[in-house]
């Protein structure tokens, strides 16, 4: 064996040969991993996408209703800071406005937060229904997915119809 190894033109032979198989090989392999659908179809994923921009339009009823509990705050702290500071001098006028400012840029996170839960429980009961495993937002994702944006929304506008209805009783 040695020694047809050793005679140069069984060398160039073998080494072609092997060369041939080690490109069959990575060859069968490419073929294999592209025969098999990572992301193919919206049918076949376990991904699901929304477009957060959509289920969180301005004529979104959670963000209406966001909005109209903000802008209330906001007059019950102005109506409050009218009646306090109507003694004060400018720089405690000053000192109370920014402890208002505060107050308010906490009630928007505070708001924001119970915004995104809600998308968040909306998304995860859609995607319990559909078999989804991770959702994730639409501009985050190249391609592929579910595209669950419609169902959250209608799931979070029956959730913001209910909390109205029973805000209003």
């Amino acid at each position: 064996m040695m020694r047809l190894i050793n005679n140069q033109k069984n060398k160039k032979f073998v080494s072609l040969f092997v060369a041939v198989i080690f490109l069959l090989g990575i060859g069968a392999i490419a073929y294999t991993q592209m025969a098999t659908p990572s992301m193919a179809s919206d049918t076949n994923s376990n991904i699901g996408v929304i477009d957060t921009t959509k289920v969180l339009s301005a004529a979104s009823p959670a963000v209406v209703a966001a909005n109209k509990e903000l802008d209330e705050y906001k007059k019950q702290l102005s109506d409050e800071f009218n009646s306090k500071s109507a003694n004060m001098d400018d720089n405690q006028k000053a000192e109370l406005a920014s402890q208002y400012q505060s107050k308010v840029q906490d009630k928007m996170m505070e708001i924001q937060k119970k915004i995104q839960d809600q998308v968040g429980e909306a998304s995860k009961a859609v995607a319990d229904a559909k078999g989804l495993s991770i959702v994730m937002d639409k501009r985050t994702v190249l391609y592929g997915g579910v595209d669950i944006t419609d169902q959250v929304q209608k799931k979070l506008n029956s959730g913001a119809d209910t909390t109205d209805a029973n805000t209003q009783k």
